[in-house]
């Protein structure tokens, strides 16, 4: 399978129709969570517009898999397709992918003790909205970074892409790759 992962969408309707533009490419669309609000420690992002979100997100023809990030609400189970689970887990031919939104961790160290006990390959998380691959003994943290409140040098859009073996960081304005890792 094809995967687009992205994060910390944050409400923004106009990054989330940018994203769409990806999500033809993919099996399945994982998102690591914080889909609607804001949070009160973040500035609006470009495009805020919960309510068209949520509508866009409910007419969707695409596979979404969601998690609940520490900004989203009781009140997004309600309005979104299915309630949000705190984590997630994908197989696919013997790949195991663990989504979480990662604010549980404060390190890597503790998210690939997190990963192993679960026996995953990757491990996706979101919360710091800052891209990452990492790899450490045959485990991935993957980290798409956000698509509307990027907190990298410099502050770039991104999502990632989970494809034929590869995993690429990819600017979400214009689609080029920024980092990628192959594990197979």
């Amino acid at each position: 399978m094809n995967f687009i992962v992205l994060s910390d969408s944050h409400g923004s309707l106009a990054n989330w129709k940018k994203a769409e533009t990806y999500f033809g490419q993919a099996d399945m669309v994982l998102h690591a969570g914080d889909i609607l609000y804001h949070g009160a420690r973040n500035r609006l992002p470009d495009g805020y517009d919960t309510k068209g979100l949520v509508d866009l997100i409910n007419k969707a023809d695409y596979n979404l898999l969601a998690v609940k990030g520490n900004v989203d609400a009781l009140v997004d189970d309600w309005v979104l397709p299915y309630p949000l689970p705190e984590l997630s887990v994908v197989e696919d031919n013997g790949l195991r992918i663990v989504i979480y939104h990662g604010f549980q961790h404060d390190n890597e160290a503790e998210r690939f003790d997190f990963a192993r006990r679960f026996g995953a390959k990757i491990l996706i998380y979101g919360h710091t909205h800052i891209p990452v691959i990492k790899e450490d003994d045959g485990v991935i943290l993957l980290n798409p970074g956000s698509i509307a409140l990027p907190k990298q040098t410099p502050g770039v859009p991104t999502l990632a892409s989970i494809k034929n073996g590869e995993i690429s960081i990819l600017n979400l304005d214009n689609g080029k790759v920024i980092e990628s890792y192959k594990y197979f």
